[in-house]
């Protein structure tokens, strides 16, 4: 049974597929090695067994980029775990330490490099430019999930091989964080020289294959490989080629950003953003499929949809949206938030959620339209309960042109920096930036950080937004974002914690210790 592992995990992932991915295929026990990498189907079976190991990453991904950076605070739910996080007192026991979902996604990665060239080609359906195009999606997935682990741990095995069988799990020591961003760096300019632009799918009637743009965001393409190659590349200090990769973006995207006053429907599932616009890659999940988004229970306070209400939108991200809450929200945009603010990534509480001085909770994942600010009950438009399918946006536009800009700025370009951000804000129908060519590098990178986090607030990017600022030898930066939301009281141990850069990084899960003596 052992042998058979890793197939048995990809039959698994995919026994509640759901609807918006391209096979449906009829689970089995096992697939013996002597029938199975014998055509197409094969091969699109092991990439959607990657993929799908996404979904289970969300939770962890959110949690981890938000509770230890400003833009949140701990609910009245959050449990223990959560609370460690955010007051930076995390220990090997936290169930955020264990990195085994990671891992999946990696090992899976693994597979599809590892076997999908012992599949023959189809002239039909699976060419050798597909083949390779196959094995460039799967070199991304594990890049991401290395580049996460690397992130979030600084040092962590590195595993290049697939593992089948249970007994044969590799118990190796920590490889150093260059050596594995070194890894990425190849694997991506690989990644980028296989992937296509758009997504093929086969036709459903005929023979042959037609452009989907439903998969073109469900999988990756050649501007999501520029997206991680970016965001690698700031985290290295690696500018020029920062810059570089965000201009191979453009080449290939194709279009503008998504329309003006349409900046809510990413988040809906009801999206008229055109496909060359704003989202590019995303997880999704599917109700009927038993798929769904694990955000509603961090985020709603309404125990009649599950929520727990352990994740809170924190005072001063809430002021940056919009400055005179609790009291009154405008439709100034000199002063307000119009696309971005109340309503939109964050709101009131249930079960009305437009009430100003109720608590508030994040509105992104729980709603399904915008909600205007008020004191009379007004009847949300939000998710049923238990059933958030909310997308889960790993890049999309307004983070790649925010990378841009942080690249441009450390490259001396301040006019074309400023640009990108003024297009990011005139898409969210705001006005122009205060920052201008005669501020210094220094506050304009404050400026970008502040813009990422009216932009991507409650996505789970502003940790790793602070930490690659603090790297870049700005580390009060991060000190005092954490400060802002923090109570009083623990802010001299939050600075004395900080001020170390080692407790930047997540302590080895206890388990995986005891697991791996090498580790």
């Amino acid at each position: 049974m052992k042998k058979y592992l890793s197939t048995i995990l990809l039959f698994a992932a995919l026994v509640t597929s759901s609807c918006e991915k391209l096979l449906d295929p009829d689970p089995k026990d096992v697939i013996p090695d002597d029938k199975f990498l014998k055509d197409f189907w094969d091969a699109e079976f092991m990439l959607r067994g990657a993929y799908q190991a996404l979904q289970p990453i969300v939770e962890y991904r959110f949690i981890l980029g938000e509770m230890r950076g400003d833009w949140v605070k701990p609910g009245p739910g959050a449990d223990n775990d959560l609370l460690e996080l955010a007051n930076h007192t995390v220990t090997p026991n936290n169930r955020f330490t264990n990195w085994k979902v990671y891992y999946d996604l990696i090992n899976r990665a693994n597979y599809v490099i590892q076997n999908v060239p012992r599949v023959p080609t189809d002239a039909n359906n699976f060419s050798q430019f597909e083949k390779n195009e196959y094995v460039g999606e799967a070199k991304f997935l594990r890049s991401w999930a290395y580049f996460n682990l690397v992130m979030n741990f600084d040092s962590v095995p590195l595993v290049l091989t697939a593992t089948d069988n249970i007994d044969k799990v590799p118990y190796v020591g920590a490889t150093p964080q260059q050596v594995i961003l070194d890894t990425i760096e190849a694997d991506l300019l690989n990644a980028f020289a296989t992937t296509d632009i758009m997504v093929s799918v086969p036709n459903s009637f005929e023979v042959g294959k037609r452009v989907s743009e439903e998969q073109s965001r469900l999988r990756v393409t050649k501007k999501t490989v520029c997206a991680l190659q970016a965001e690698v590349y700031l985290w290295r200090a690696k500018y020029a080629q920062a810059a570089a990769a965000c201009t191979a973006y453009e080449s290939v995207n194709g279009g503008a950003p998504g329309n003006r006053g349409d900046w809510f429907t990413m988040f809906t599932g009801v999206s008229n953003v055109n496909l060359f616009g704003e989202p590019m890659f995303f997880v999704a999940f599917n109700f009927l499929g038993r798929e769904i988004n694990p955000l509603m229970k961090y985020t709603s306070n309404d125990p009649a949809s599950g929520g727990l209400y352990m994740v809170a939108p924190s005072d001063s991200a809430i002021k940056t949206y919009n400055p005179n809450y609790p009291d009154t929200v405008t439709l100034n945009n000199a002063k307000d938030e119009l696309d971005r603010g109340f309503g939109r990534s964050y709101a009131g509480s249930a079960p009305y959620y437009n009430r100003l001085k109720s608590p508030p909770v994040i509105w992104k994942h729980i709603g399904l339209g915008t909600v205007a600010p008020g004191n009379i009950d007004v009847p949300a438009n939000v998710r049923a309960p238990y059933q958030s399918e909310a997308k889960y946006h790993i890049y999309r536009f307004a983070d790649v042109y925010l990378l841009w800009a942080e690249a441009l700025n450390r490259l001396g370009d301040k006019t074309n920096a400023i640009a990108k951000i003024n297009a990011v804000r005139d898409r969210a129908r705001m006005p122009a930036p205060t920052v201008t060519t005669s501020s210094t590098t220094d506050q304009i990178e404050d400026y970008i950080l502040r813009e990422r986090g009216l932009e991507l607030g409650f996505e789970g990017r502003r940790w790793y937004d602070l930490l690659r600022i603090a790297k870049r030898g700005r580390p009060q930066v991060l000190i005092n974002a954490v400060k802002r939301r923090a109570p009083v009281a623990l802010h001299p141990q939050i600075e004395a914690t900080l001020a170390n850069p080692k407790n930047w990084y997540l302590p080895y899960n206890a388990e995986e210790k005891r697991l791996n003596p090498n580790l």
